[in-house]
């Protein structure tokens, strides 16, 4: 479903000014390149797939390549990641420490250690953390192009397993074609490029969000008073503290 140097990348501390998390004007002409290439790759594989469902309509249910979500049966749970974190990106504002938490939680250990090495390359860039609106808004910007293709996926793997669990399909079917415009064949490093993509975004808003309320009661425990990715310590280990 995401394929070759056409698909979402992850965005390295060398590809923004100073190793920062700065947005630059070429980022955002080659986001937009991206969107455009996934949306015609998307196409393109959903035709594909489609015709090979039929051709294989006696044989069950296509078999993902080994690099796909599907293969490693973490499909459906990032789908639920996406979606979470598509949520808490309308509502920065009202982010607590059980819905950050619970985002945390959900991570496999491969986005973990990626985010790990994104903010910690961004900390020893820019010393102190300045945060601007500025850029908070070139993140917003971000998060929506992304979701923009990303979320539909998710939403697709969460009605397709509906489905598959009230229906108890056992043969190739109309529902298999939902199956190819969902994250069932999405390249999973690809796919957890974008994922960090995204939390480094809200990460940022977040921590931007926190500075304009600095009359926020110290008791009240959100954006406003911590980091999204810095989970309590009582619950979890720091991830930025892990080697």
């Amino acid at each position: 479903m995401m394929s070759g140097s056409d698909s979402p990348v992850l965005l390295t501390s060398n590809s923004v000014v100073g190793g920062s998390l700065r947005l630059t004007s070429d980022y955002m002409k080659k986001l937009d390149l991206m969107e455009k290439s996934n949306m015609e790759s998307l196409s393109s594989s959903s035709r594909f797939y489609s015709k090979l469902a039929l051709f294989n309509s006696k044989q069950g249910l296509l078999k993902a390549p080994s690099s796909t979500l599907g293969a490693a049966a973490l499909a459906l749970h990032y789908a639920n990641v996406i979606i979470l974190i598509e949520n808490l990106a309308s509502s920065s504002h009202m982010i607590d420490l059980e819905a950050r938490d619970d985002l945390y939680r959900m991570l496999p250990t491969t986005v973990r250690a990626a985010l790990k090495t994104r903010l910690k390359a961004c900390a020893k860039s820019q010393a102190p953390f300045v945060y601007d609106a500025s850029l908070a808004a070139e993140w917003n910007l971000v998060l929506s192009q992304i979701l923009e293709w990303l979320s539909p996926l998710a939403h697709n793997m969460k009605r397709w397993q509906s489905k598959q669990n009230f229906e108890r399909a056992q043969e190739v079917s109309s529902t298999d074609v939902l199956l190819f415009q969902t994250l069932h064949f999405a390249d999973q490093a690809k796919t957890e490029a974008a994922i960090t993509e995204l939390l480094v975004g809200l990460n940022y808003i977040c921590r931007f969000n926190g500075e304009q309320d600095e009359k926020a009661s110290p008791e009240f425990l959100g954006c406003r008073s911590s980091s999204l990715y810095e989970p309590k310590r009582d619950h979890h280990a720091d991830y930025m503290a892990q080697d």
